[in-house]
C-alpha cells in the first residue's frame, strides 16, 4: 500500500471584509472585495475562477460568487487540490493545508485491461495524529466526449470498481466529502498484450 500525500484541511475565517457594502444597493462605482489565501505548501497554485492568481495574499473579487482552487503537484504527477466557492465580501481570508492529510491507495498505480475490472481502496490518514480518520470518498472519471477510457462505480465509502473500456489514459478523481479535498490519479487502460490468465 503506497502513501500518496493528500491533504487540505482548511479553515475559513468568517471575518467580514471592511469597506463597501455587500448588498445590492449602492451608488455609482463598482464595489470590490479583497481576499487573502495562505497556507502550506506556500508555493501551491491558487486559481480564481480557473485563472492563476499572481499574489494569493491580495485577490480582488468583484461582487458575486467565485470559485477558488488551491493545488499542488506531487513528484509522481498526482495532483492534490482544494476547491470551494466564496461569495465576495463574506470572508476576508482562507487558510489551507495541503499537507495535513495523506491518502493511501491500493493499488498505488492504477492499470486496468479493457473489459476487466479492478477494485481500488482508499484510506485517509491525519498526519498530525498519525492515525486513520473516517472518510467518505466520491469517485469520478472524466468522460472524453462521451466515449470514456474507463468507468468507475462506488462500492463503499472507501472503495470503487474501475472497468477498462478502451485503450488509453485517463484519470481517477477522488473527492473526500468531509474535507473537500481532491486527488487526481492517472489511470492507464491496456489492451495488448492480453492480460495473463
Amino acid at each position: 500500500m503506497a502513501t500518496v500525500g493528500l491533504g487540505a484541511l482548511f479553515a475559513l475565517s468568517l471575518l467580514a471584509c471592511s469597506g463597501g457594502g455587500g448588498g445590492g444597493g449602492g451608488g455609482g462605482g463598482t464595489t470590490t472585495f479583497s481576499l487573502s489565501v495562505t497556507g502550506k505548501p506556500t508555493d501551491a497554485r491558487v486559481l480564481l475562477n480557473g485563472t492563476p492568481v499572481q499574489d494569493p495574499t491580495r485577490i480582488v473579487l468583484p461582487p458575486g460568487t467565485h470559485r477558488i482552487r488551491v493545488e499542488t503537484t506531487l513528484s509522481d504527477g498526482q495532483v492534490i487540490a482544494q476547491e470551494f466557492e466564496v461569495v465576495a465580501g463574506s470572508i476576508s481570508s482562507i487558510q489551507y493545508d495541503l499537507r495535513r492529510y495523506q491518502i493511501e491507495l491500493n493499488p498505488a498505480t492504477i492499470e486496468v485491461w479493457v473489459d476487466e475490472v479492478i477494485t481500488v481502496t482508499a484510506s485517509l490518514r491525519d498526519t498530525l495524529s498519525d492515525s486513520f480518520v473516517s472518510a467518505d470518498f466520491v469517485w469520478t472519471i472524466p468522460s472524453e466526449q462521451g466515449n470514456p477510457f474507463a468507468t468507475v462505480q462506488k462500492v463503499s465509502s472507501n472503495s470503487a470498481r474501475i472497468t477498462g473500456v478502451r485503450r488509453g489514459a485517463t484519470e481517477l478523481v477522488i473527492t473526500e466529502t468531509r474535507t473537500g479535498i481532491i486527488l487526481r490519479v492517472p489511470v492507464s487502460v491496456l489492451d495488448f498484450p492480453p492480460p495473463p490468465n
